[in-house]
């Protein structure tokens, strides 16, 4: 296969909801370096008018070496740059979602333990069709209508270049090509509705997609959502799809189709992040690694990332905030002045001893992504208000304290998350002492360490064959990678290489420094395994029928009639996720009443559970209110939705749950959004994280 001479970067893009405008002095842009806004204290992600910024993606076009390598960035002075963008929703059309259907399949990657099919602890579960009752009339009677097309929202592609420079992806749900009357609309006594997608915009040769403003609705105004992932009658504009290019040089004398998986990137909007700087405890990007089976040398860089990132959880989540958390044990050892046996082996025989205790300490703290013990507390059943008498009581509960992809199994040890068994494998190695440690590290605590290892993010984007792979690795770093129940952006097929036409290692080293590298799990070329346009055209509307299960996963694994399912066209993406998107989100929070501790939370890092309100944050400022009355402020955490009036969204038993589902269709965009903020109170962090949901100060 010859290489391309140019691609698309980043080669996956994010983009968020938000019902601000879609400008780019209006809207915030995906990040474009691995880490380099988790201190920012500037930053304002709601407009002057009180509404919640877009993030919005921008593209760019890469010159490449005779091995596909990214060279620099080309530039509209040398070609006229034409861009294209499809994307499509599917979510009405495709299934339910239970849970991940290949937690009954044997993986053959470092992101899924084998004790999910030997040992049955968490058997995927079949799903129905979505809108049940919308029938392809064509398995009844010869020429008969199918009404399941027009479940799919799939505008045409649009254009836009320097003379064409702005477009709005005007969709519509139920969906028919061009100007004919919506069959299932008619059906239903209704019209079709405007349902756009997003707009693409030309800006001096780059490409700009920003997404749509995170409406939802049902096409009956009766039909209340009252299922965290499954609605009927329902649609949204989330969307997902191909960006595409056409370049021509100046001269006229060559031109190239950027149209194809190596050389075309994808765009995905998704809901609001709403913590931007706290990272998840997984990313996408460790799944995507693990796919690979690719191994590494052991060294810190590969499991301090982990670490930092659970230590952060502690502005979103009470319970990575109190004790027992991974928190309290990082602050514990820089008090005693220990923090140094992190990176330390230690020099003398006591020192060693002490550092090797101490590494053996921490790796004891978390899951085993094996599974190989049952006897973890209990997750009851959301028929269940009570967790006492939880589990056998043989076994602590183990680190993250997150509910994993088993949840439906009460008793299933894979209720709890646990972090990759790629990352566990390289947490082992480090406990064993298999890491070199620089002769300059000196940090007194994690936070030190943390910025340390941001400043190798940043040096590699100065280098520019380097900057457009940290582009896509920071985009999927701002992904959850597990659990998955459907998860926040994308789900479980993404932890599969058959996802990808390409995943490969580049560099293996994200950034050298003083003699020195650091891996990071390195730089990498991923690229979607999409369908080609004639492959698209026999694809788009596959499904498995009425229902689909495991078995079918099995079988498209295998070259054969089913493998179209790992050939990507637009809008399969998302299509797993739940419908509206707000009642997955909203629903999304703390398992249990709030008495009960540790409390199991869903995905903090981007949808917060408890958090610093903003009216706290403004006491800790006022110099006349006592230190004292001050740490008491900072310890008071409020319900991350009680930041406005979205009613109590948390546990499915509980009797304001289907209030907050509905509820959270028009209140998600004045909900808070966790900002870093700086402060200077006594015995406090000099930078704090505080949900704003107005004019931020």
């Amino acid at each position: 296969m010859s290489q391309p001479k140019f691609r698309i970067y980043p080669s996956i893009g994010i983009a968020r909801m938000g019902n601000g405008p879609a400008t780019k002095d209006q809207v915030i842009f995906s990040p474009e370096v691995p880490w380099e806004n988790l201190y920012d204290t500037q930053q304002n992600y709601i407009t002057e008018d009180g509404a919640l910024k877009k993030q919005a993606q921008r593209f760019y076009i890469y010159e490449c070496d005779d091995d596909g390598k990214p060279i620099c960035a080309i530039s509209e002075e040398d070609y006229d740059i034409h861009w294209s963008v499809e994307v499509a929703n599917k979510k009405p059309f495709w299934y339910d979602f239970n849970n991940s259907l290949d937690l009954s399949v044997v993986a053959d990657n470092q992101n899924l333990s084998p004790n999910f099919v030997e040992k049955n602890i968490a058997p995927g579960v079949g799903a129905k069709r979505r809108n049940p009752n919308v029938l392809d009339q064509g398995i009844r009677q010869e020429g008969g209508y199918d009404y399941r097309k027009e479940l799919v929202n799939s505008p045409d592609a649009v254009a836009v270049n320097a003379s064409h420079k702005r477009q709005e992806i005007r969709g519509k749900f139920p969906f028919t090509k061009g100007k004919a009357l919506s069959l299932l609309a008619k059906s239903l006594h209704t019209n079709a509705k405007q349902v756009n997608l997003g707009t693409a915009e030309y800006d001096d040769g780059t490409l700009i997609f920003y997404p749509a403003d995170g409406i939802s609705a049902s096409l009956n105004p009766s039909d209340l959502n009252t299922d965290f992932a499954d609605n009927s009658n329902w649609y949204d504009d989330i969307c997902d799809g191909r960006i595409t290019a056409t370049i021509k040089s100046k001269d006229g004398k060559t031109e190239y189709q950027l149209t194809d998986s190596e050389s075309a990137a994808w765009v995905a909007s998704a809901p609001p992040d709403y913590a931007p700087q706290i990272q998840p405890i997984s990313t996408m990007f460790d799944l995507v690694c693990g796919a690979a089976n690719d191994t590494y040398e052991p060294e810190l860089s590969l499991v301090f990332p982990m670490m930092y990132r659970l230590y952060r959880m502690q502005w979103v989540n009470l319970g990575d905030f109190l004790s027992p958390s991974f928190k309290e044990t990082m602050d514990k050892l820089a008090k005693e002045k220990k923090f140094k046996y992190i990176y330390d082996k230690g020099n003398t025989p006591e020192e060693r001893k002490e550092a090797t205790e101490i590494r053996e300490m921490i790796f004891h703290l978390f899951r085993n992504p094996i599974y190989n013990y049952d006897n973890e507390p209990i997750i009851p059943s959301k028929d269940m208000t009570n967790i006492n008498n939880r589990g056998s009581g043989t076994e602590e509960l183990k680190l993250p304290y997150y509910p994993g992809d088993g949840i439906d199994y009460p008793g299933s040890p894979a209720q709890w998350f646990a972090i990759p068994p790629m990352i566990y494998e390289e947490l082992r190695k480090w406990k064993d002492g298999e890491f070199e440690t620089p002769d300059s590290f000196d940090f007194k605590n994690i936070n030190q360490m943390g910025r340390f290892y941001r400043k190798r993010f940043k040096q590699a984007a100065k280098d520019e064959a380097r900057k457009p792979l940290l582009m896509t690795r920071a985009v999927l770093e701002t992904l959850y990678g597990g659990g998955f129940h459907p998860g926040v952006e994308l789900t479980w097929p993404m932890r599969h290489n058959l996802m990808y036409a390409e995943n490969k290692m580049i560099y293996p080293w994200v950034s050298e420094h003083k003699n020195y590298t650091y891996g990071f799990y390195g730089l990498r070329e991923i690229r979607l395994n999409t369908a080609s346009p004639e492959e698209q055209k026999e694809i788009f509307y596959n499904d498995f029928g009425f229902q689909m299960d495991s078995d079918n996963i099995k079988a498209s694994m295998k070259k054969g009639a089913d493998h179209w399912l790992w050939k990507t066209t637009p809008g399969d993406l998302t299509k797993w996720m739940g419908i509206p998107w707000q009642s997955d989100a909203g629903s999304c929070q703390a398992v249990f009443v709030e008495k009960q501790y540790p409390i199991p939370s869903w995905w903090a890092a981007n949808l917060p559970v408890q958090v610093l309100p903003e009216d706290a944050y403004h006491k800790l400022l006022d110099p006349t209110i006592l230190l004292e009355t001050k740490h008491n402020i900072y310890a008071s955490r409020l319900a991350w939705l009680h930041t406005t009036d979205t009613g109590f969204i948390g546990y499915h038993a509980e009797g304001g749950y289907m209030n907050g589902l509905i509820n959270m269709v028009y209140k998600w965009k004045d909900i808070g959004v966790v900002t870093g903020r700086r402060l200077h109170v006594k015995g406090l962090p000099k930078i704090v994280y505080v949900a704003f949901n107005g004019k931020q100060s």
